[in-house]
């Protein structure tokens, strides 16, 4: 099957979902970065806070020890050398005995802590500062730089953060460092302070190794989520094009149909045309020998009977004629008529051929019934024809109701009958030109009635009742006052 292009409605349709696909990975994607990243934010900031914590913790414990170290200090101070000597990490200060004179007490910082050779770390280092000093010593008693935790205290404060070149400066890796500052009461010896410094070096480093995550996720998540739209968007395209394939189909089909129909509808006007043309002849003849005939039975019995015949071939002769303006593509003149004016011309037309049948035809019509606008003779031709085909289809002592009853903006005139009803499949078959279940049938009553129907802006339904017999439906639009 060739394969056509999209009509622009279509193509707008099949950009505008693609367009909405688009738009949906790249929410979904934009939203797992957003989550992934508050997320690790949020860990990053938890994070942060217990190593704080952790820090001032920490510094205030060794506080603890330092206050209970000086206070041992204080009550035996060691002997100092006679003459002192400097040694590097010792603070000397006096302080009075128990008798009023004054002892020099050196403490030796180094010693201050029992495990100062464990709290040490690459990422961490301890500082102590003794009362009156300027900067801060480490464990060993060297200087700490140049007193940027001095300057901390100095301050006011106990807590803090380090820049990158400070946290350098201290020996600890390149990277900004918490403070974590406590006093130790050292009793006679003063009040020193504790300093902790804790690198940021491993919170960063798994703040990078987080969005790392983050930024895989995503590239995960965005992968999917593409190779998802485009096959779902390739399964959409395909849904459409075998829709549109199918529309085209359906159209190509309902054309042939309309086209057919039309061919049928012309063929069958065509040949009731012919037919109407051939019958008008004879017709001209009869009337002729009926005229004659009414002269010569003037003041007879039989005078009503050839006056009959005369009205019939003037009736028939209008049919005719009705026929050949549809043929020539005219519309036929249409007045408003009362349904019950219909129904009882069609029962004076049509009782002779029920009582040769020997089949009961009753008529039932609704009150306050409203008029119709149609072609009076095509409507009654096209009832005639609907009650000749259940008349027909009636065994021997059946009955056909012909009901006329107003419906919503319509009217409807139904016809039942009691014989074999109508197969499904033949519903539609039958109201078209040339198909007939009848062995003599021509196949042209249904579809000439089908025909007046349409003209006359109606319809004609067939249908099988229940529990035997068929119903035939003629809908008529009711006039408007």
């Amino acid at each position: 099957m060739t394969r056509r292009p999209f009509a622009p409605a279509e193509r707008s349709r099949v950009r505008i979902s693609g367009l909405v696909l688009l738009l949906g990975a790249v929410l979904s994607v934009a939203a797992v970065a957003v989550v992934g990243i508050r997320f690790e934010d949020a860990e990053s900031e938890l994070a942060m806070e217990r190593e704080q914590r952790r820090l001032g913790n920490l510094a205030a414990l060794l506080a603890v020890e330092l206050a209970a170290e000086l206070a041992n200090l204080a009550r035996e101070p060691p002997q100092a050398a006679d003459p002192p000597v400097a040694e590097p990490g010792v603070w000397t200060t006096r302080v009075a005995a128990g008798d009023g004179a004054e002892t020099e007490v050196r403490v030796r910082i180094r010693e201050l802590f029992h495990v100062a050779d464990h709290l040490d770390s690459a990422d961490e280092r301890i500082y102590v500062q003794p009362p009156g000093a300027g900067k801060f010593f480490d464990l060993h008693g060297l200087s700490a730089g140049p007193g940027v935790l001095a300057e901390l205290v100095a301050r006011g404060e106990d807590t803090g953060m380090l820049s990158a070149d400070q946290a350098l400066q201290l020996g600890l890796p390149e990277y900004p460092a918490f403070v974590s500052v406590a006093p130790a009461d050292g009793g006679v010896l003063g009040v020193w302070r504790v300093a902790v410094v804790g690198s940021t070096h491993e919170e960063v480093e798994r703040d990078r190794r987080g969005m790392l995550r983050v930024i895989v996720k995503v590239l995960l998540t965005g992968i999917t989520t593409v190779a998802f739209g485009y096959f779902a968007f390739r399964e959409f395209r395909a849904q459409v094009m075998a829709r549109h394939q199918l529309e085209l189909a359906e159209q190509r089909r309902a054309g042939e149909e309309v086209l057919a129909r039309e061919n049928r509808t012309a063929t069958m006007l065509t040949l009731a045309s012919g037919v109407a043309h051939e019958v008008g002849t004879p017709l001209g003849l009869i009337r002729v020998k009926a005229e004659a005939l009414r002269d010569a039975l003037q003041d007879s019995p039989e005078e009503q009977d050839a006056r009959t015949i005369l009205g019939q071939v003037d009736r028939l002769r209008d049919v005719v004629q009705g026929f050949l303006r549809v043929a020539r593509g005219s519309m036929p003149e249409q007045t408003p008529v009362a349904p019950a004016t219909l129904a009882q011309g069609v029962r004076d037309l049509i009782a002779h051929r029920f009582q040769a049948a020997e089949v009961a035809l009753h008529v039932e019509i609704a009150p306050e019934t409203p008029e119709v606008r149609v072609n009076a003779l095509l409507v009654e031709h096209a009832l005639v024809n609907l009650l000749v085909n259940a008349c027909d289809a009636s065994p021997r002592g059946g009955r056909v109701t012909l009901r006329v009853r107003p419906e919503a903006e319509d009217v409807v005139f139904e016809v039942l009958d009691e014989g074999e009803g109508v197969r499904e499949e033949d519903r539609e078959r039958l109201l078209k030109p040339f198909f007939s279940r009848k062995a003599q049938g021509t196949g042209l009553g249904l579809a000439l009635t089908n025909e007046i129907a349409r003209m006359s802006r109606g319809s004609v339904t067939l249908a099988a009742r229940s529990p035997r017999g068929a119903i035939a439906t003629l809908r008529l639009p009711r006039e408007v006052p």
